[in-house]
C-alpha cells in the first residue's frame, strides 16, 4: 500500500519535470495580406479616447431607501385601517360628546378619521418624493426632496397637536 503512493508520487513528479521542460508552442500568426494592411492602420479619430460621465453607485443609499419605504407601506396600511371608525368608537367619542368633553382634549370620531386620512395622503406624497430620491437627476433636485420630506416629516407629526396647526 505504501508502496503504490510512493510510485504514484514518483510518477506524477516524472510527468510535471517532463513537461515543464517542453517547449512551448507558439500560436501562428497569418501571415499580412495586402487587403487587410490599409484597415489595420489607426486613423486619427480612431485614436481619439471617448470619455463617459463618471457614475458613482452607492447601493446603501438606495437600500436605506427601500427600507425607508417598506416602513412606509406598513404605516400607510396601519392608517388606513384607521379611515373607518368602529361603530363603538362612533358612540363613545360622538361630536356631541366631544364637545363637551374638549376641554380634556379629546378628539370626535369624525375628527380622528380625517387626521388618519390626512396623514394617508401625507404618507403617499412621502413615499412618492423617496421613489424619486432613488435616482435623483441633479444636486439640487436632491436637496430639494430632502427637503420637502422634511416639511411633510413635520406636518404629519403635528396632525395631532391642534395648537402646532395655528
Amino acid at each position: 500500500m505504501h508502496l503504490f503512493s510512493l510510485l504514484r508520487r514518483s510518477a506524477v513528479l516524472l510527468v510535471a519535470s517532463l513537461t515543464l521542460q517542453l517547449p512551448a508552442a507558439e500560436p501562428t500568426k497569418p501571415a499580412p495580406d495586402k487587403a487587410t494592411a490599409p484597415a489595420a492602420e489607426l486613423t486619427p479619430a480612431d485614436k481619439a479616447v471617448l470619455e463617459l460621465p463618471k457614475v458613482e453607485v452607492t447601493s446603501a443609499r438606495i437600500k436605506q431607501i427601500d427600507h425607508e419605504l417598506k416602513q412606509i407601506d406598513k404605516q400607510i396600511a396601519r392608517e388606513k385601517k384607521k379611515l373607518k371608525s368602529t361603530t363603538l368608537d362612533k358612540s363613545l367619542n360622538s361630536d356631541k360628546v366631544s364637545n363637551a368633553a374638549a376641554i380634556f382634549g379629546g378628539n370626535s370620531a369624525s375628527r380622528m378619521v380625517a387626521v388618519a386620512a390626512s396623514r394617508v395622503n401625507l404618507l403617499e406624497s412621502e413615499r412618492a418624493l423617496l421613489e424619486r430620491l432613488k435616482f435623483p437627476r441633479t444636486a439640487e433636485d436632491q436637496a430639494l426632496i430632502e427637503k420637502e420630506l422634511v416639511n411633510l416629516r413635520t406636518t404629519r407629526r403635528n396632525l395631532d397637536d391642534a395648537a402646532k396647526q395655528r
